[in-house]
């Protein structure tokens, strides 16, 4: 696939999130990869997407598995959802909030989650939320939950159905609202 068409591919994703037909407007959305070693730029993507139509987005890095940082983020918001945490907005793609200082993947199960979600959406219109890959992670179960709507991530040629379908139906038992799944080339390898 070309940049013009993987640009193409992008935009069309952020019109589908963004005019979503249901009982509630789609503002927050998670992104998760299924059975991927990390996760995809497609989150990262989709944010882009938003900043260039001029959405005002903040892409969220859930992955509380990297260790500790020195700046504040998502896990501070988590911790105190009134605490003046500031997203990174250089350049012209969207705003990007961090994991923050003492990121443990327990408090993606807080109670205060959706008090943190709330705080963003005051401040930006969507929010596109990354987190590990499902099924060796279950952050994204914790936090579909709490925003308006998810998407499955997969790979041609990598992930298995049944991998697909166990983590809809994990997604789906705690109330995941599935926007749908976007499937991804695996890089051509030459030799």
């Amino acid at each position: 696939m070309n940049s013009h068409d993987a640009a193409e591919t992008y935009r069309s994703l952020h019109t589908t999130i963004k005019y979503a037909a249901g009982d509630r407007p789609v503002r927050a959305v998670l992104i998760v990869d299924v059975d991927r070693p990390s996760t995809s730029a497609v989150a990262e993507n989709v944010a882009a997407a938003f900043a260039r139509a001029g959405d005002s987005c903040v892409l969220v890095n859930a992955d509380f598995r990297g260790g500790s940082s020195d700046r504040a983020g998502f896990a501070d918001l988590i911790r105190d959802p009134a605490a003046s945490v500031e997203a990174d907005a250089s350049g012209e793609g969207p705003a990007r909030l961090v994991p923050g200082t003492d990121a443990h993947p327990d408090l993606l199960a807080s109670s205060r989650l959706t008090d943190a979600l709330k705080s963003l959406r005051s401040r930006y219109d969507y929010l596109i939320v990354s987190c590990p890959p499902l099924p060796g992670y279950s952050d994204a179960v914790a936090i579909a939950p709490h925003v308006d709507a998810t998407v499955l991530v997969i790979s041609a040629g990598v992930t298995g159905r049944d991998d697909a379908v166990q983590a809809k139906e994990a997604l789906e038992r705690v109330g995941a609202r599935i926007l749908g799944m976007v499937m991804i080339e695996r890089p051509r390898r030459w030799f």
